[in-house]
């Protein structure tokens, strides 16, 4: 059975992407702060800006894969939005490198914020760049993974799911407290991205790495969407009113609504991998289904911290 390093887990995706393959490998979750136990797995806390830890957890544990996830992994709708700081892009680098040394897969999530509008489902290739601090950033961790090792596999998505750490909510939870309580929620309507649930995200994931694809692939879901109309369709699933959600615009002086739009076309992957991408609808009623079914119960905050695992 082969092993996975998930370096990442205190975030959405990390988290998801650990609890789901926990059943079909031996899976060791790393968090960068706070402690998180999922089921099925092994967990520990790793300096997160440690060049140093990245090398000694892969001398330890020997996983034949890696997946990276670190602030580009989280949508690009979770508020405040992700930006990479430098001294992760090195970080990265280094987990990319030491990959390659113990001859495991690696792969980076990134993100679609890389791209803005007035371009929609932007291709891997695309040159409708944002030219924002945090979209710079995250070039920046691409390339750094692509150098430090060639045979890095990197993803962008946009993904959403349930959050790992009880008192951290992600942008999914808060929506869902604003319509169960009828809070007033304010939520853009211009920008566009094609979201995915994290599981849906994970399955796919999977099948990337059996065919060991490398280089840069756009992993989200079929259709195209703003905040507020997910939020009333995320509403309608639960059984809840979406009275309270408003619609505004987020633009602001000199800047056009249409920067905010980084849908992903999926074509060039959904080929490789000879499989249907999940629809909105689809991906919600997998969410509720996991709502209802303890599937959030293979998370907890760790009481205690966990010591660091070094070689």
């Amino acid at each position: 059975m082969d092993k996975i390093l998930v370096a990442g887990i205190d975030t959405v995706l990390g988290a998801n992407l650990a609890a789901l393959l926990a059943s079909r490998y031996t899976v060791v979750g790393l968090s960068w702060s706070a402690p998180i136990g999922i089921a099925g797995c092994e967990t520990a806390v790793c300096e997160g800006q440690s060049t140093a830890a990245a090398r000694d957890w892969v001398a330890a544990e020997r996983p034949q894969w890696i997946v990276h996830c670190g602030e580009a992994a989280q949508s690009s709708w979770h508020a405040p939005a992700p930006a990479p700081r430098p001294e992760a892009v090195r970080t990265a680098g280094a987990w990319a490198k030491a990959a390659a040394e113990f001859a495991a897969e690696f792969t980076l999530v990134s993100s679609d914020a890389l791209f803005t509008g007035p371009w929609m489902f932007h291709r891997e290739t695309d040159a409708g760049l944002n030219d924002g601090a945090a979209a710079r950033m995250i070039r920046m961790l691409e390339k750094e993974v692509a150098e430090a090792n060639p045979a890095a596999l990197i993803v962008r998505t946009n993904a959403f799911g349930w959050s790992p750490c009880a008192g951290r909510p992600g942008w999914v939870e808060n929506i869902l407290t604003a319509v169960q309580n009828q809070e007033p929620l304010a939520l853009d309507c211009m920008r566009h991205a094609t979201p995915i649930l994290a599981t849906d995200f994970a399955e796919l994931l999977e099948q990337a790495y059996q065919r060991r694809l490398h280089g840069t692939w756009h992993l989200a879901g079929a259709e195209r969407v703003n905040p507020f109309r997910f939020a009333c369709l995320l509403a309608d699933e639960f059984g809840c009113s979406a009275a309270s959600l408003e619609a505004v615009e987020t633009a602001t002086a000199g800047r056009s609504v249409s920067a905010g739009e980084t849908s992903l076309q999926t074509h060039r992957l959904r080929k490789a991998l000879e499989s249907p991408f999940p629809l909105i609808r689809e991906g919600l009623g997998r969410l509720y289904e996991q709502f209802v079914s303890g599937y959030r119960d293979r998370f907890s905050t760790l009481a205690l911290p966990v010591p660091e695992k070094v070689a």
